[in-house]
């Protein structure tokens, strides 16, 4: 904006100029007059021209100076618009086979000849090692009757172990049997006893009613008693102070009784015999009266409810319940005795193998001694063991390939990585100039430090399109998509910021710049996924040549599209 109206100025003064002179000036600085025009002086020229640009200038600084402080700070901005994002994983491997052999001699005999070589690229049927058969029938002779007799031990072995597997079967179908006997009379009690819980109910809540159609006469009862207790302990208090007073003294109470004229002792003696008296009485009569109020509150009283039998068939369940629970645990539970263990059954198999060598005649000896070793796969040759002695011993190993038909990329992902790493993810890999597709196909689940001691996590890549390019050992680049958005609002990841109050980006709003926080999703090196924050269109800034304050004028120069 600045620059266009400086450009104008400039045009027009120069216009001036050449309207006022009628002349130009060539390119080695002389005058010359144009056709038709009068010449001017030089000392007339120049000095008009140094006033028109000295004017030209002021006038630019002027207009420069006057936008900037009224319109704003021109800054580079980028519109959040919505696209795709992708979060690559990379990182580099070693290419390994998914299918290495090693080779056993079956034979033992002299190496006549070795052609296996490490490193060398081998086709199926190869011929790779020849063996030398001159006394291959004698040194085969012991062999063949030692190695019988393990295969014999072997036979004998699986078929205890088959015997064994066999009862631990039928103990197992026993037990199932008596536990689903057992099932059978636990939901029979059940249904009894759900029944008798039932009446049990039943009978507790009419219990329970006619103790409250009871309740008003139960407490009048209660009171009477009570009051005739009180009457009966009254008179017991009087009867007892008379009967520790007068014990022994009976004349002198019957001289009172019968005295005409009674003194004033007499007369106490006489009032207090009077009162024992009528305690006897009264303490009599509440007794009889008590004994009516209990027998009414007794004949009110409401007996327990029958429970039907509910607690014996309840005791009963449980006692069964517990019966079956045990030979149904029984049943199911696992006998590692009955079997041999896996290492157990691999090692019967090894020795089968090498009985079935044994039972080999001499002839068949010498036939395979002759026929040699063969590569039975493509690969290349890893390993060459009879380097060392140039003979081999029957089941020896001889040497090792590495297959190429099904190859892999083995790399150390780090546990922050861990939830990226998705079975099944489709990885390119790169070897040297060639380029292949790959499967991610197996993580390990544990952590274990690498040579440099940092915890790292195994995983392997499966190469679908292995061709003769492949070098088993060799270092294998990898790119894996483990993340996409699609549909997404995006925008470049350097116009995001960070603070500890957490990640936000500059925008340009009505002409004011503005701090906004987001919420970032999925980043690729060029690319962030904005979630929250920002709408499609919003002016953000991405500008590293100006000092950006939240609050400042600013211009958007929204960049060209590349």
């Amino acid at each position: 904006m600045f620059s266009n109206k400086k450009n104008t100025h400039r045009k027009e003064g120069a216009s001036a100029a050449h309207d006022l002179t009628d002349t130009e000036i060539t390119g080695s600085g002389s005058v010359t007059a144009s056709s038709n025009k009068k010449k001017l002086p030089a000392w007339v020229i120049f000095p008009v021209l140094a006033v028109v640009i000295f004017l030209a200038w002021i006038l630019s600084l002027f207009a420069g100076g006057k936008t900037e402080d009224s319109v704003g700070t021109p800054l580079n901005v980028v519109k959040a618009e919505k696209g795709t994002v992708k979060e690559v994983y990379n990182s580099t491997g070693t290419i390994e086979s998914e299918n290495t052999k090693t080779y056993y001699s079956p034979v033992t005999a002299p190496i006549k000849e070795c052609r296996a070589v490490v490193g060398q690229a081998v086709k199926a049927g190869d011929l790779l090692v020849t063996f030398d058969t001159t006394n291959l029938e004698r040194d085969n002779q012991q062999a063949q009757l030692t190695l019988q007799s393990s295969l014999n031990n072997s036979i004998a072995a699986r078929a205890q172990n088959a015997k064994s597997i066999d009862a631990a079967n039928a103990a197992s179908a026993q037990a199932a049997a008596q536990a689903n006997a057992l099932a059978d009379e636990v939901n029979a009690l059940v249904s009894q006893v759900n029944s008798a819980y039932a009446k049990y109910q039943a009978n507790q809540q009419a219990a329970a009613q006619q103790a409250a159609q009871n309740a008003p006469k139960v407490q009048e009862l209660q009171a009477q008693i009570t009051t005739y207790n009180e009457t009966i302990a009254s008179a017991d208090a009087v009867i007892s102070s008379y009967e520790r007073g007068y014990t022994g003294r009976q004349v002198e109470i019957n001289e009172a009784l019968t005295a005409e004229n009674p003194d004033p002792v007499q007369q106490q003696i006489i009032k207090d015999t009077e009162d024992y008296n009528a305690a006897l009485k009264s303490k009599s009569e509440t007794e009889t009266l008590l004994a009516q109020a209990q027998d009414s509150l007794d004949a009110l009283g409401v007996p327990p409810a029958d429970d039907a039998g509910y607690a014996d068939l309840l005791a009963q369940y449980q006692t069964k319940y517990a019966e079956w629970e045990a030979a149904y645990q029984a049943a199911g539970a696992s006998s590692p005795e009955a079997g041999m263990t896996s290492a157990e059954l691999n090692n019967l198999d090894i020795s089968d193998n090498l009985a079935e060598l044994a039972a080999l005649t001499p002839e068949e000896l010498l036939a395979k001694g002759k026929e040699g070793m063969k590569a039975d796969m493509n690969g290349v040759v890893a390993s060459v063991d009879i380097l060392q002695t140039n003979s081999a011993a029957q089941g020896a190993a001889l040497f090792t390939i590495a297959g190429t038909d099904s190859v892999r990329v083995k790399i150390e992902v780090s546990p922050d990585d861990y939830d990226k790493m998705k079975t099944g993810s489709e990885v390119t890999v790169t070897l040297a100039d060639h380029t292949y597709k790959g499967t991610l196909d197996g993580v390990d689940k544990i952590a274990v430090p690498n040579a440099k001691g940092v915890p790292v996590i195994g995983a392997r890549i499966h190469i679908e399109n292995p061709d003769e390019n492949i070098c088993i050992g060799a270092s294998a680049k990898i790119k894996m998509t483990v993340a996409e958005a699609k549909n997404v609002i995006v925008i470049p990841t350097e116009a995001v910021n960070a603070s500890t109050d957490g990640d936000f980006v500059y925008v340009i709003e009505n002409g004011i710049v503005k701090e906004k926080p987001v919420t970032l999703g999925i980043s690729s090196s060029t690319q962030t996924e904005i979630t929250e924050g920002l709408d499609e269109g919003d002016m953000v800034i991405n500008d590293f040549n100006a000092d950006i304050t939240p609050g400042m004028k600013a211009v958007a120069k929204e960049a060209a599209a590349e």
